[in-house]
């Protein structure tokens, strides 16, 4: 009984110790306010490819996604051409901070 105590006792101060150590992935530590700005509410995605319809196909997802989360998000499309390739650029106008960085969290899964 007494070794299962100090078993249980060694283990209760590795799960503290752990609890307490910063994330070398992360390391840092910042204040939500000091990151997202109120006026933050654009977000400009570049695509660019060998012809206009595979750039518009990748851009579409992008837009569909954002259209679908967001009903109010304003979208505008500039393509150019440049040299042999297309490029693209679609700014997502969102109503808030709020809304661009849901997006933003989103964007690996599309």
């Amino acid at each position: 009984m007494f070794s299962q105590d100090i078993h249980s006792k060694e283990t209760s101060q590795q799960n503290q110790v752990q609890e307490n150590e910063v994330c070398e992935a992360c390391g840092t530590i910042v204040e939500l306010g000091s990151v997202i700005r109120e006026d933050d509410t654009q977000l400009v995605l570049p695509f660019s490819g060998p012809t206009k319809e595979s750039v518009e196909a990748l851009a579409d997802k992008y837009i569909k996604a954002a259209k679908a989360r967001f009903d109010t998000v304003d979208i505008s499309v500039d393509f150019k051409e440049i040299e042999s390739a297309i490029e693209s650029k679609v700014t997502l106008q969102f109503e808030c901070t709020a809304e661009k960085l849901i997006f933003e969290m989103g964007l690996s899964a599309i």
